[in-house]
């Protein structure tokens, strides 16, 4: 049974999700502060946090880092009334998976929750130890292949996919991969991007790769495994 963590320090919010989360199937634990979070996190093996951005003694993303930075690889989603593009960038780039903003339906984060969990492959819908390494992509220089079928071998798909191969299971935003690819100073149509994105699509489903790129909408794109 995975651990969820919830970190919420409104009790109308945290004791009902944490009683839907345990309904469905998960071990919940609720705190309300930042700390308490980063001590039930090293004194425990937890899965996932779902942390909420507003505590009262430490910022969300500040948890986050320190989480990350002391070695959490668990799942982690932020959920916060705080829904702007900045408050989205900062949590992701500070080791978030996911980010939902309130008000979100307990629906949608248990699936947020399964999704994640799936792609560390921690205690969810963890594969036996005697089956089969999962397949993946595989990258060398200037061609990524799957299961000995090319995907890519050159240019600007190549450059893409292999941003979001290196960052699998995590968004990867358009100003990052515009940067990378293309330059921050490209005087070209900003379309160049969603349009490399559709041909990778395309190129993943012909060579069978288990593979998918996920818009995240008005964020990014993340590469995770069906």
């Amino acid at each position: 049974m995975p651990h969820v963590l919830v970190v919420e320090d409104d009790e109308d919010v945290a004791v009902p999700l944490a009683s839907l989360l345990t309904t469905a199937g998960f071990d919940a634990t609720v705190v309300g502060r930042g700390r308490d979070a980063i001590a039930h996190v090293g004194d425990t093996d937890t899965d996932m946090v779902i942390l909420d951005l507003m505590l009262p003694d430490m910022d969300g993303i500040e948890v986050c880092g320190v989480l990350r930075d002391g070695g959490f690889d668990g799942g982690l989603i932020m959920v916060t009334a705080r829904g702007g593009e900045g408050d989205v960038v900062a949590g992701l780039d500070a080791g978030a998976d996911d980010y939902l903003a309130k008000p979100c339906s307990v629906a949608e984060l248990q699936s947020r929750v399964r999704s994640v969990l799936r792609r560390i492959h921690r205690s969810y819908d963890e594969p036996a130890a005697d089956a089969p390494p999962a397949r993946a992509l595989e990258v060398a220089e200037h061609q990524i292949t799957f299961a000995g079928r090319e995907i890519v071998n050159a240019g600007r798909e190549y450059d893409v996919l292999a941003l979001l191969v290196a960052h699998h299971g995590r968004v990867v935003t358009r100003a990052a991969l515009m940067d990378e690819v293309w330059g921050s100073d490209w005087p070209g149509s900003p379309m160049v991007l969603p349009t490399a994105i559709g041909r990778i699509r395309e190129r993943l489903g012909a060579a069978g790769a288990p593979d998918r790129v996920e818009n995240v909408r008005g964020i990014g794109y993340r590469l995770s495994a069906d």
